[in-house]
């Protein structure tokens, strides 16, 4: 709709998020926004971002679909870059079974978002052209309801996690790294394979005890038939290789521990 064309860049091996030193080469004088994901709830370099954008007068915007409750050198990261959104889907740690929100600095971009909802601006008067953009008053009630447990959520998750960390081998396997002051929601448990032959022979092995990791982030985008990007080989390799652990809202040792014990036969 904005006739916008994204200009991909590679990301980093260890972070999984956006590799900070390939921005600059990406920027041309067509340029206007620099937009990257908090993957897995991780954020990124977000002071080299936006020292980046401010040399090039950008604004940063942030996909932090996976961000609830994540703290970065004791701010949310909701609060970093111009705008950031945010997704309440069933898979999100905090849902709503659909819908979202955004989260911006701008108070006069603020205000033309709120406006957005039929155009409204106040009771009676109009902004101009406007969307039907609100969730229903069920999946308001449903988040209302998901809410009040988020702290026992976390919990479970968290030694969910660490449980992972601790019993599986990972001389045989790659993680997501978390970076350096961030307190994190333990949103998603990843694994990285050596191969992509050994991630399709466990996932048959899951399969067949009826556990189902997800295959979450592949293909990579810039393989799209429509993208037309450079090679993004970091991005393509490890897409290819990474599985998503189960994980939930309640702590399972049984399950959890049947699951370390295929990863580690």
């Amino acid at each position: 709709m904005e006739s916008c064309i994204p200009v991909f860049v590679d990301i980093r091996t260890e972070y999984l998020t956006t590799d900070e030193s390939k921005i600059e080469e990406a920027i041309t004088d067509k340029t206007t926004a620099i937009l990257a994901t908090q993957v897995f709830g991780n954020p990124c370099q977000i002071e080299e971002f936006q020292r980046k954008a401010n040399n090039h007068n950008l604004k940063v915007i942030y996909d932090a679909a996976y961000c609830f409750g994540v703290v970065s050198k004791g701010k949310s990261l909701f609060e970093y870059g111009y705008m950031n959104t945010f997704r309440f889907h069933t898979n999100n740690i905090f849902h709503t079974g659909e819908g979202g929100a955004r989260f911006c600095n701008d108070a006069e971009l603020n205000h033309k978002f709120c406006s957005h909802n039929f155009g409204h601006n106040g009771l009676v008067n109009f902004l101009g052209v406007g969307i039907n953009a609100k969730i229903s008053e069920l999946q308001a009630a449903m988040g209302l309801a998901v809410l009040p447990y988020m702290p026992d959520i976390l919990s479970a998750r968290k030694q969910t996690v660490d449980y992972y960390n601790k019993t599986i081998d990972f001389s045989k396997l790659g993680k997501l790294r978390i970076r350096e002051g961030t307190d994190w929601n333990w949103s998603y448990s990843p694994v990285i394979f050596k191969s992509e032959d050994i991630l399709l022979t466990k996932l048959e092995s899951f399969k067949n005890e009826e556990i189902n990791p997800r295959i979450y982030v592949y293909p990579s985008l810039y393989t799209l038939s429509y993208i037309k990007s450079p090679l993004l080989s970091i991005s393509e390799e490890i897409s290819s290789r990474i599985l998503c652990l189960p994980l939930y809202g309640e702590y399972y040792e049984s399950s959890v521990s049947q699951i370390c014990e295929i990863l580690n036969n």
